[in-house]
């Protein structure tokens, strides 16, 4: 079992027998792995939303089926296409955001009682990127960079393979035809730019809210994007 296939059963195992709460031990033991693995995988479900709680009594952690969401009942072609559309491009700067989304949507499906709901099942763990797929680094820096409109420090390296450091303020991101650039202002070059995200080697966000900046006399294709992306604030 990978590691996402276990995550996704954890959140069965709890869901099932909620209110009743697991020990650290118990999920071990059902899962076969040690503890310490055991509780790595509740804090990431509990980061993405997942209604995990720790029994205060110390008996371990249940599903907190209180002001959540009723069971979302979804079609064998909805999960699917859902499934298949979070987990196709890994090289998205929002894959690990859509792979949270996807656990807390998981989470609220109504249980997996017949023949059809368990194939669903394995289909859309099938679908999601098994551990190991080739994730983008900083990416999710980048991506609260643009979020936030922070400027961002990145190291990147060039067609030739020379890495720069640069200071970026951030202004979108935009879907190439094979790969996701950001878009924003480059202060080593004191120019706009476009930097592809697999190029980036090492983000770091910044202190500081990138300044508003007048784009019309950037090269018209960089400054087309840009002008849509502001418009789209």
């Amino acid at each position: 079992m990978t590691r996402t296939d276990r995550l996704f059963a954890l959140v069965d195992e709890l869901r099932a027998g909620a209110p009743r709460p697991y020990t650290v031990r118990e999920l071990a033991r059902r899962f076969d792995v040690d503890a310490p693995t055991i509780e790595r995988d509740i804090e990431e479900l509990r980061e993405a939303g997942v209604p995990i709680k720790a029994d205060p009594a110390g008996g371990g952690y249940f599903f907190d089926t209180i002001g959540t969401l009723p069971p979302v009942v979804l079609s064998p072609a909805e999960a699917v296409a859902l499934a298949t559309a979070v987990g196709a491009d890994g090289a998205s700067p929002f894959a690990h955001s859509g792979r949270t989304a996807l656990l807390k949507i998981v989470a609220a499906m109504s249980a997996a009682d017949g023949a059809e709901d368990r194939r669903l099942a394995a289909s859309i763990r099938g679908l999601v990127p098994a551990d190991g797929t080739r994730a983008v680094p900083v990416a999710a820096i980048v991506e609260e960079a643009v979020a936030t409109r922070q400027v961002v420090r990145l190291v990147y390296a060039g067609r030739d393979d020379t890495e720069t450091r640069r200071e970026v303020e951030p202004v979108a991101f935009v879907a190439g035809a094979r790969d996701w650039h950001l878009i924003g202002w480059c202060r080593l070059r004191d120019a706009p730019r476009i930097f592809r995200i697999d190029r980036i080697r090492e983000a770091v966000l910044l202190d500081e809210i990138a300044p508003p900046r007048d784009y019309s006399q950037a090269d018209p294709r960089i400054a087309d994007l840009m002008a849509g992306a502001l418009r789209l604030d």
